[in-house]
């Protein structure tokens, strides 16, 4: 390896947070294709996607976030190892032991959470008990759902991670807001986001997450509604054209939009005693793995030296064949069978590799930066 390949390869193991979320990129790719490897095989396509995928991104971003919140000056490569052995163990035992695998997310769940838990304590911080309440509800979900093999417990797990985009998401919003009021024409203008409504929000998806394991559909129904008409009520802070203007908001607003509808939906099914999978990829697709790009693209371009907010075009376009892998699923899935699976499945595809194509070169070429703000 000579200098300047070496001088890459430093850029790109800067931080965890680079591997971690290329890492669940890649996972999502094998995720959305494992439809076409295994076609009746649905477990394995939700055990890559919240079992693998969706940790290992929650794994990126925290590593990267704990050290603004907390001012951690230390090395991460530690933790980042345990965790990367972790989810590294539990894919290769996948095929041969679910059971063991779904141990080692579990593990992983309970290091993640020990790791911010310490970090917290060294810092004297005691503004983030969400933070840690939702860890704790992963791993509890995930040791359950290892013990018993309940897909209950494993579905749950998507209301648990719309939970944890509320708790991220707010942060996020406040990024998004400060930078589209940069270039406002207003005098002082300043975004404060309604926290009030991102903890009902978290209190409400708790609760539906609970009643569908414990409680009668009816009940879950009800949970729903309060869910989606909350996440409609998110909606009317960004309802300015000096925000709406930009297009990071506007994925940020269409995210939350697809959740909403997603969570009325499951009401309205659950009451009429009809199926959800339709409405909960509407809520997987649009709300979470949105929030997940969303948050991808802002903290990679921020802690890359960027310091204007601009989404690169092939992830605008992934972003907009996202949102269209979410409506193929949930609604135009109606009109031709093609777009129950294989549309939807190829989309996703797209996205992860357009985001790989982008940043990919991104965190070879740039070292990880501190956060400009």
């Amino acid at each position: 390896m000579n200098f300047k390949e070496s001088i890459i390869m430093n850029n790109f193991f800067t931080h965890p947070m680079r591997p971690f979320f290329v890492g669940a990129a890649i996972l999502a790719i094998v995720g959305a294709l494992s439809f076409f490897i295994s076609p009746d095989d649905l477990i394995l396509h939700r055990k890559i996607f919240l079992e693998f995928m969706l940790p290992a991104a929650y794994g990126g971003f925290l590593t990267a976030s704990m050290l603004e919140w907390t001012n951690y000056k230390g090395n991460l490569k530690p933790i980042a190892t345990i965790l990367a052995v972790l989810l590294l163990a539990g894919l290769v035992l996948l095929p041969f032991s679910p059971q063991t695998a779904s141990f080692l997310v579990a593990a992983y769940w309970l290091a993640l959470l020990l790791f911010c838990a310490w970090l917290f304590w060294l810092d004297r911080n005691t503004d983030n008990f969400t933070l840690l309440m939702l860890l704790a509800a992963f791993m509890v979900c995930q040791t359950a759902y290892a013990m018993t093999d309940s897909l209950k417990l494993l579905r749950a797990q998507v209301h648990l991670n719309m939970a944890a985009v509320m708790f991220v998401s707010i942060r996020v919003s406040i990024l998004l807001g400060a930078e589209a009021l940069k270039e406002s024409t207003l005098k002082d203008p300043v975004f404060i986001p309604n926290v009030v409504y991102k903890n009902i929000a978290i209190t409400f998806l708790l609760l539906h997450t609970a009643a569908e394991l414990w409680l009668p559909a009816q009940t879950a129904a009800f949970t729903a509604f309060a869910v989606g008409f909350i996440l409609l009520a998110k909606l009317r802070e960004l309802h300015h054209h000096e925000l709406l203007r930009k297009h990071y908001v506007r994925t940020y607003y269409f995210l939350q939009l697809f959740a909403a509808i997603g969570y009325l939906w499951i009401g309205i099914n659950k009451l009429i005693d009809e199926p959800t999978a339709d409405p909960l990829h509407m809520v997987t697709l649009g709300g979470i793995l949105g929030s997940m790009m969303m948050i991808w693209l802002t903290a990679g371009l921020w802690h890359s030296g960027f310091t204007k907010l601009d989404y690169p075009k092939l992830c605008r376009l992934a972003v907009l064949c996202l949102f269209t892998a979410a409506l193929s699923r949930a609604c135009i899935m109606y009109v031709d069978e093609l777009f129950f699976i294989t549309v939807p499945a190829i989309l996703i595809a797209i996205v992860f590799v357009l985001y790989l194509a982008t940043f990919v070169p991104i965190f070879r070429n740039n070292a990880f930066t501190d956060d400009p703000e």
